[in-house]
């Protein structure tokens, strides 16, 4: 397996979540490859519409649905789900027998029926690579469930005052998440304006009908009455026209103080204690860590875990293939 800006399968022609043009990709999320231009992608069908690839641009590239098991050659590939929002999975990768799990950033999560969002499923696997965005002694969540309970208690607590609920997420995966949240929880009566990135993204994805989101909200709640407005953290810009009549909530791991009223600690990915557990149940006999925390994780594993990326050298399988990193 090799390292290069992306995950290479050594053996095969896959390359995961790769940063610069390889003739066929993995794509675990689609906010993980920006504009690299692959010869082929595979990722789910969500995924890839979310990056632009529907109709006739969606020819030669593979949208796979979890859980349908395919073949490239003579591997044996499925999709599974590695709740990091919405359309993001994990690849699992028989090759000859041997196999690899390239998971990306995962949210596990326990099982709660409050949670209406995607969450890490696991596979057992002989190597596994996995990104540790968080997984410092520090980094503590709590569950999902209660996460989202409070948002929309939170936001309905502002509407039932007549203001604006201001809801800033990180990103744009994570603002159809909550958007898919929030329409499920509020129902169609209210309405729920959304940046522009966010309107774009759910048109891509075909979800444009479901979740109904708005354009620019109105300049007083009176006039429209009060709303969901769900806004970019980096588009201070926006945030700056609403008027006084809102109340504004970030939603984070680790949320800017200087952005909201209230913070909630809204996961995208797995803590510390999850991700090890997470781990822990795939049975790895190797595993690979990416990612900001990945010397605490690995450290954390002991000897069966390494850090990957340049410049470190690694065993894929401990008789045999190699990892160049």
């Amino acid at each position: 397996m090799t390292w290069r800006d992306g995950v290479h399968l050594t053996g095969t022609p896959i390359w995961c979540d790769a940063r610069r043009r390889r003739d066929v990709c993995f794509v675990s999320a689609a906010d993980r490859v920006g504009r690299a231009g692959h010869g082929q992608l595979i990722a789910s069908p969500l995924t890839l519409a979310l990056l632009g690839y529907t109709g006739a641009k969606s020819a030669g590239h593979l949208g796979v649905p979890v859980h349908r098991r395919f073949t490239l050659g003579t591997l044996r590939l499925e999709l599974i789900a590695s709740g990091r929002g919405p359309g993001a999975t994990a690849l699992h990768v028989d090759i000859a027998g041997r196999t690899v799990l390239y998971a990306g950033a995962v949210r596990p999560q326990p099982d709660d029926a409050r949670v209406a969002v995607e969450v890490a499923e696991v596979r057992a696997c002989n190597a596994l690579v996995v990104a540790a965005p968080y997984g410092d002694e520090h980094h503590r969540f709590p569950p999902l469930a209660d996460t989202i309970a409070r948002t929309v208690e939170w936001a309905q607590a502002q509407l039932a005052e007549a203001r604006h609920a201001v809801l800033v997420v990180d990103g744009v995966l994570e603002g159809l998440e909550v958007a898919l949240v929030l329409r499920d929880a509020l129902g169609d009566a209210i309405a729920i304006v959304a940046a522009r990135a966010i309107r774009e993204a759910a048109r891509r994805g075909e979800l444009a009908d479901k979740l109904a989101l708005r354009g620019e909200p109105a300049r007083r709640a009176q006039k429209s009455g009060p709303q969901v407005v769900i806004a970019l953290a980096a588009d201070r810009g926006s945030l700056a026209k609403l008027d006084g009549e809102r109340r504004v909530a970030s939603l984070s791991i680790e949320p800017s103080r200087e952005i909201g009223d209230v913070a909630l600690p809204w996961a995208n990915a797995a803590d510390r204690a999850g991700l090890l557990a997470w781990i822990e149940s795939t049975h790895a006999r190797e595993v690979f860590v990416t990612g900001a925390c990945a010397e605490s994780i690995a450290h954390a594993l002991g000897p069966k875990a390494r850090m990957i990326g340049p410049p470190h050298q690694m065993a894929l399988f401990g008789d045999g293939g190699e990892v160049a990193t």
